[in-house]
């Protein structure tokens, strides 16, 4: 492999009325980090009778993407369809209006529901329930779930606010550095660190499962960069590439099958498939393939060469997307260095890093680019699983664009140690679509 192109990729490596719950639903804390410019008046949240705070998570999340407003200036408290006196809400000029309540359901919380249509009355999609178990964590946790029904009644698109993030946080120096891998509430609420080392963590990676994603840890002691996958809700961690060789991440798709980019043969970084205790190579790339990363189809996958610069390489990556079916091979990436692709959930959207430090979205469709961040910190932005959304690191803190408008998650706040923030991921909430 080319060694500028080599060391560019190294561096872009580096709520019925109901009794007090326990910890009191009320208690359920939310915060708005940094307010999102508000659009236009589109939809009034009630606070939720029994549990005023689970409908401020609902608003928190609506409002921080800029794309809802609360209207504080309630004419009445209704918390049922039955309740609302609807020329009062039509004389406000209120689209849409939601009101709930809560209830006990044998020891869990029943959360009720409605969105009703202000000019016509309509109930839209009828009574909603989403159902928690009775702790501060889990009933967070069914604010978001209520939050994503609303947005999925409103707009069409299924919401991701019960996703989760995983993010790394580096602190110290070089010589003593740590980095640790983080998975929270997409709030940034409910942080776990669920991988620590003396070293590095980079190339975090979303995979077609669902169910996982990957990452890259390089230990500061002397060895080989070695390619791990942890699970989205328990947090366990795995090693993807026990062995000594260059690795340069993983995906896992639908069925299990990984993914890999590895040198362990012949010392030219190359994509392997790994399935049932077996792997084979599919590529045969002069200069090397590196970042591998499914596409949700689960028959393609995207990934980066160097090969547009000769045999020899030139600093000229770009992505390549790849057929199992056929081995054949296409390139969607032109102009200068184009690496780490991911596809969005829908198929619709590329997300990867232009140059060193710019990060971009492709449409796949029209091949249009639209620049998201440009941080200086070498690495892609993610794409949220409903693709309307896009996230990545402003140096300490994790940045999120909606339609042009962005908010600010500040991890230090909820107990994260204060350091710098490399590779947010919006993880799919379907991981996560139990009981909460």
């Amino acid at each position: 492999m080319n060694k500028t192109f080599f060391k560019a990729a190294v561096i872009a490596l580096a709520t019925t009325t109901m009794p007090p719950l326990v910890n009191a639903a009320n208690n359920v804390d939310f915060t708005l980090v940094k307010q999102a410019p508000r659009s236009n008046l589109q939809v009034a949240i009630v606070p939720f009778a029994g549990a005023e705070s689970i409908s401020g998570i609902v608003t928190n999340d609506l409002t921080n993407l800029g794309q809802f407003t609360l209207d504080s200036n309630l004419p009445e408290r209704p918390h049922s369809s039955s309740e609302v006196t609807l020329p009062v809400w039509q004389h406000k000029a209120v689209p849409y209006l939601v009101v709930g309540n809560t209830r006990s359901n044998r020891g869990n919380v029943e959360i009720n529901f409605e969105v009703i249509n202000v000019a016509t009355g309509e109930v839209m999609q009828g009574l909603q329930t989403v159902t928690s178990k009775n702790n501060s964590q889990s009933l967070r946790m069914a604010g978001h779930k209520v939050a994503d029904r609303i947005y999925e009644i409103l707009t069409g698109i299924k919401g991701d606010f019960s996703g989760r993030i995983a993010y790394v946080v580096e602190t110290g120096k070089p010589k003593n550095r740590v980095s640790r891998l983080v998975i929270s509430d997409v709030d940034g609420f409910n942080p776990k660190v669920i991988y620590e080392l003396n070293g590095t963590i980079k190339t975090l990676n979303t995979s077609a499962d669902n169910q996982t994603f990957t990452f890259q840890v390089q230990p500061d002691t002397l060895g080989y960069p070695q390619v791990m996958s942890a699970n989205i809700v328990s947090g366990a961690v795995s090693n993807l590439t026990n062995f000594k060789a260059m690795n340069y991440g993983a995906s896992v798709s639908k069925d299990g099958r990984v993914i890999f980019s590895s040198s362990f043969e012949n010392g030219i970084p190359q994509i392997y498939l790994a399935q049932g205790g077996s792997s084979r190579r599919l590529t045969n790339d002069p200069v090397g393939a590196i970042y591998p990363s499914w596409a949700p189809d689960g028959q393609s996958f995207v990934y980066t060469s160097d090969r547009a610069g000769g045999k020899k390489g030139g600093n000229k990556g770009q992505i390549y997307l790849y057929n199992l079916a056929t081995g054949s091979e296409q390139r969607l990436t032109g102009g200068g260095l184009s690496s780490m692709g991911r596809i969005s959930n829908d198929g619709k959207k590329m997300s990867y890093l232009l140059g060193a430090n710019q990060g971009v979205v492709m449409d796949l469709g029209s091949r249009s680019v639209t620049a998201v961040n440009n941080v200086g910190l070498s690495e892609a932005p993610g794409v949220s699983p409903n693709g309307q959304h896009y996230i990545y690191s402003n140096k300490n803190v994790i940045t999120i664009v909606s339609n042009g408008k962005s908010i600010s998650i500040s991890p230090s706040q909820n107990g994260v140690p204060n350091g710098l923030i490399y590779g947010p991921l919006w993880l799919n909430p379907d991981a996560n679509n139990v009981l909460p």
